[in-house]
């Protein structure tokens, strides 16, 4: 009977154990997807889903389109104040404004990058116009730029170029909107 007891209590304690790696694993799990700043996706899990999200789009002709708002404060220039803004509002977009599958990343200093699976230049403007109503200009502006990849095009190089370039564009103040043409052949 005492030996019942004693692998009784052995395997508890194994338990114990096992839920406790289990809860440091989810931890883990989370601070490598996301940016420890905002809580929102890091640059590098953006990266690898826009890869997945490129075949995938490939794959069923589905378009997919990228959303990058810069985040500009009145009164302030204070890079903490900019970044519990991106937070605040990156978390928001996260819990009411978008779809599961919709990626939401801290992109650069003050730029958020929403990525789209499955979503047309009509359905963006629809997003955009939900966006502006949710987030006023209370204090800051927002600049939104849209990039959309549509069906055929298959050159990640060139999505990563043209969103550099958005985002540049943005920083000097030009919002706009963008498309990738389909590639020849």
């Amino acid at each position: 009977m005492k030996e019942l007891m004693d692998y009784d209590l052995k395997l508890r304690q194994s338990e114990e154990q096992i839920a406790d790696l289990q809860d440091k694993m989810r931890g883990l799990q989370y601070e490598a997807i996301h940016d420890p700043d905002t809580q929102l996706y890091s640059n590098a899990y953006f990266h690898s889903r826009l890869n997945e999200e490129i075949i995938r789009s490939e794959r069923y002709r589905h378009f997919l389109s990228l959303i990058l708002i810069h985040v500009e404060l009145e009164n302030s220039h204070s890079t903490q104040q900019v970044t519990q803004e991106i937070k605040r509002i990156g978390l928001e977009m996260m819990t009411g404004l978008t779809r599961r599958t919709d990626i939401v990343t801290h992109y650069r200093r003050r730029q958020i990058v929403i990525m789209l699976p499955e979503t047309d230049p009509r359905g963006v403007g629809v997003l955009l116009q939900r966006y502006q109503a949710t987030f006023p200009n209370n204090g800051r502006r927002l600049t939104y730029a849209v990039l959309t990849y549509p069906n055929g095009a298959s050159n990640i190089e060139l999505i990563l170029n043209r969103l550099q370039d958005l985002s540049e564009d943005l920083f000097r103040g030009n919002g706009r909107l963008s498309a990738i043409p389909p590639e020849n052949g």
